[in-house]
């Protein structure tokens, strides 16, 4: 093979592959996928009589979409640089005799097929984006690509703005800033554009009111927001076959990318300097994981604020220093990744609101789902991995409470910040609402006994992958039992709207959550660390 980097890229995936047939775990995991996605493709997803919601609509949830993404990675990115390289390419590649400008090629491609695997959750949507609006396996493939092209695009902004302003904070920060203040003017502009809108809210005309507040986002004026406008214009082109759209958008797109490259190759400041410390600090988070440990890495800015806990004696001080920690990283007991979803859940509404019969049903079911990833990612996992949780000379019962008792709050909050405006987005009952709250509560109660579960059980397992299959299937077999409760109290009590199906939910959810935390009350008594 000629060029030694497509023979590189070449060794890489046949190994990945070789380490997927070869790992039980990562097989499982994948046939797992699979399984799943065969059941969301195949299901029976039908509008009555084919009456398929505009496909503009849909436009415009892409286009919001694609510019939270490209703005958070972009954000972070310029910021912090998102690593292009690993560890293993800074010594293979960097002192070979190949031109910088081809290893930094190799390395965005590289980046590109990274953003392609992380679109993958997007295939789960298929259900109902085929019995909303009718969309097939092709424009569903298009979707993905266009996810993946929005993170592609901002990491190489993010890469082009780090390069150009590296070693000057005040010339980073600047052109974040104006990077907010386009955003801020982009949001002027959507609000002055869907004011009619507003009026037909008012008199309860909700399907033109929604095709009116859409029309911004799927037209000229709401795609012309750098990178991510473009994407989706291009996306939203293919679908409707508007050719002068389309060509005008992949226009824009070549010349973004012949400008972030022109940009990249010709700065004075050499890459290979810039993305070495990334990679070094990248590997060692990745061989911290590995070894069940923290990794060594601190944040170079850290809000500080207030130091000490303040209060808090044994066991309590678990949860003051949580408090702590999310005044630091969030806004107040929320985390910024929750309030991200948050805002995706509360924008979801706004186009589940013409399904009268079950829109609370589909915002829940879309929240709960999120919030397998919200919980998953909470402070009491993170805990477990240091040994200062187990030394508190506590029972371990009230050890566990306390460590979980930030995070119940913290979803408490979450559940009233999101469905209190969903409902009246939805035009929801306050009966509905508040046991709608109660059962998120009571799944993020569900969802923490289910991360104690898999620790108590699986805690020694060394295969991440592994571990997150056994995670999802402990969260399906404990949900099961309260939906099922939920549909049969719906079907043979006359209980008013969804008031049985939540209800039900909340009660099963509490009572299987109590037994498995007490079942599990021993995890915090020995410490199983992997130091391997």
């Amino acid at each position: 093979m000629k060029s030694p980097l497509v023979y590189l890229t070449a060794v890489k995936l046949k190994n990945q592959l070789k380490g997927v047939l070869k790992s039980p775990a990562k097989l499982l995991y994948g046939v797992f996928l699979i399984a799943m996605f065969a059941l969301v493709a195949f299901a029976k997803n039908e509008t009555v009589g084919g009456n398929f919601r505009s496909i503009s609509e849909l436009g415009a949830i892409l286009t919001i979409f694609y510019t939270i993404m490209f703005l958070m990675v972009f954000v972070t990115g310029s910021s912090s640089n998102t690593p292009m390289f690993t560890l293993s390419d800074v010594t293979l590649l960097f002192p070979s005799p190949l031109s910088p400008n081809k290893i930094l090629f190799y390395g965005l491609f590289r980046q590109l097929g990274v953003s392609l695997l992380l679109g993958f959750f997007l295939l789960f949507q298929y259900g109902w984006l085929n019995s909303v609006y009718g969309v097939g396996y092709g424009h569903l493939l298009l979707i993905v690509v266009g996810y993946a092209l929005t993170l592609f695009f901002a990491q190489l902004c993010a890469m082009a703005v780090y390069v150009r302003t590296s070693g000057k904070d005040n010339a980073g920060r600047t052109i974040r800033l104006c990077v907010y203040g386009a955003a801020a003017v982009y949001i002027a502009l959507a609000a002055f554009s869907c004011r009619d809108a507003l009026p037909l809210l008012s008199q309860g005309d909700y399907e033109p009111a929604l095709t009116a507040g859409s029309a911004f986002f799927s037209t000229l004026p709401g795609l012309l927001f750098p990178v991510s406008g473009w994407i989706s214009g291009i996306v939203g082109a293919l679908f409707t076959g508007n050719w002068l759209q389309l060509a005008m958008c992949a226009v824009l797109i070549l010349a973004a990318f012949a400008a972030l490259l022109l940009l990249i190759t010709k700065s004075k400041n050499n890459y290979y300097e810039d993305v070495l410390q990334t990679a070094e600090l990248a590997q060692s988070a990745i061989t911290a994981k590995k070894e069940g440990q923290l990794a060594e890495a601190s944040p170079k800015n850290v809000k500080v604020g207030k130091i000490g806990l303040g209060k808090g004696l044994g066991a309590s001080a678990i949860y003051y220093k949580h408090k702590v920690e999310n005044r630091r990283s969030g806004v107040f007991f929320i985390s910024n990744m929750s309030l991200l979803f948050a805002v995706i859940i509360i924008a979801f509404s706004f186009f589940m609101k013409m399904a009268e019969d079950g829109a609370i049903i589909a915002v829940f079911a879309m929240g709960t789902y999120m919030q397998l990833f919200s919980v998953a990612l909470g402070r009491f996992n993170r805990e477990l991995i240091k040994p200062y949780i187990y030394l508190i000379p506590e029972p371990p019962l009230k050890k566990l409470l306390y460590s979980l008792k930030e995070g119940l709050i913290a979803d408490s909050i979450e559940a009233v910040l999101i469905f209190v405006p969903v409902a009246f987005i939805i035009g929801a009952s306050p009966l509905d609402t508040v046991f709608c709250i109660l059962a998120r509560i009571s799944f993020s109660l569900l969802f923490t006994a289910g991360n104690v579960l898999v620790e108590r059980v699986f805690g020694t397992v060394s295969s991440k992958v592994l571990i997150f299959f056994f995670y999802f299937f402990s969260l399906l077999v404990l949900a099961i039992p309260g939906v099922v409760l939920g549909v049969v109290l719906m079907t043979f009590l006359p209980l008013p709207g969804f008031l049985g199906v939540f209800l039900g939910m909340a009660l099963c959810n509490v009572l299987l959550s109590l037994l498995v935390l007490y079942l599990c009350r021993g995890l915090l008594q020995y410490a199983e660390l992997n130091s391997r």
